[in-house]
């Protein structure tokens, strides 16, 4: 073999040999350069929220309503919502708040006035986490505390309406003659306080003669006494007791329907606890109010260290105006109170407040 043709047949063989280890042509593919799944799922990504409560589940009344609207909230919004119990054991609270602080997003404290020293020590240690303080306004500064107030007053107003005309219906058994109203109040506190205030405005609006007689149970978790304050009401003259009282305001509805007398229930719908002595229930709209924090901070705009407020106008306070109370209250009576939340919701009736 010449030595050109030598040379020529190694070239060739070099180029048969580099063509080998080259890579195959692949077609080209509609993946992304970063696929979505290598990202964070965007269920990861929303904040999550819990909720420590003073009491438990169960209630009846303000955990049991904040939940309902935490649970809808996680059906709507695929949000993770998580309920730690205190068990009115206050021994507990520090530890089941500073549990959901390191755990969760936004922890709403229910009532917050229970957790005020704990919001206190735990607010600054976690300043990523925002605290929503319950039914009222914190007493605790912080640009990670934010406060959900309701305005029982509103809502009181009417009940006073209804209470302020029934009470003239003599011909409605269980009426009597007297101008006489009462109120049992759980404690002598602000909060429970601002309902008493919107309730004497309504019955004042109606017949400023009418006397409005006040106990306390001093607690919240006391059937026995609400009842026994009951009775004594309804011996001096009372014919309607508004149950301002958590659990021990059931205590007032079984004085009620035991003697067949009337109450008004709170908190949540308390129309059914005895049909026909139940003259309607003032809902404090614990579950809207939780539901729209939670809807504004999946959509980043929870803002901290302000008040949001819920009366008559943003559907957090209200009468039931079930058929369980229209079955007792004559259309005329629910007409005025309409007209009443109407003019609340409106501004044109201002209704006296206690902060």
């Amino acid at each position: 073999m010449s030595k050109k043709l030598f040379v020529f047949v190694l070239f060739v063989a070099l180029l048969m040999s580099l063509a080998a280890c080259a890579p195959a042509a692949t077609e080209p593919t509609a993946e992304p350069e970063a696929p979505a799944e290598a990202e964070a799922p965007a269920e990861a990504e929303l904040p999550m929220f819990a909720m420590v409560c003073s009491g438990s589940l169960g209630d009846s009344g303000i955990f049991d309503s904040g939940n309902e609207g935490l649970q809808k909230a996680a059906e709507d919004f695929g949000v993770t919502v998580k309920v730690l119990e205190g068990k009115d054991d206050p021994s507990l609270y520090y530890d089941l708040l500073k549990t959901a602080a390191s755990e969760y997003d936004v922890v709403f404290v229910n009532p917050g006035y229970q957790f005020s020293n704990e919001l206190g020590e735990l607010a600054p240690e976690y300043p990523d986490t925002k605290f929503v303080y319950a039914d009222g306004v914190s007493d605790v500064e912080g640009d990670n505390i934010l406060s959900v107030q309701y305005k029982e007053n509103e809502g009181s107003y009417s009940a006073g309406v209804m209470a302020a005309m029934m009470t003239t219906r003599t011909d409605i058994a269980g009426i009597n003659e007297d101008k006489v109203l009462g109120l049992v109040g759980a404690l002598d506190i602000p909060v429970i306080n601002n309902f008493l205030a919107g309730f004497k405005q309504g019955v004042a609006s109606v017949d400023p003669e009418i006397e409005v007689k006040v106990l306390y149970v001093g607690d919240f978790n006391d059937p026995a006494k609400g009842k026994e304050l009951a009775l004594s009401l309804y011996e001096q003259g009372a014919d309607i007791v508004y149950a301002v009282a958590a659990n021990s305001g059931s205590g007032v509805y079984d004085a009620a329907c035991e003697n067949g007398m009337y109450a008004i229930g709170v908190d949540t719908n308390k129309d059914d606890v005895c049909p026909g002595h139940i003259m309607g229930s003032m809902l404090k709209r614990v579950d809207n109010s939780f539901y729209d924090i939670v809807d504004r901070a999946v959509a980043g705009n929870l803002e901290g260290g302000v008040a949001y407020r819920y009366g008559v106008a943003e559907n957090g306070v209200g009468m039931t105006y079930s058929d369980l109370m229209l079955q007792i209250v004559p259309e005329d009576i629910v007409a005025a109170m309409k007209e009443a939340d109407q003019k609340i919701a409106s501004g044109e009736i201002v209704v006296d407040e206690v902060k």
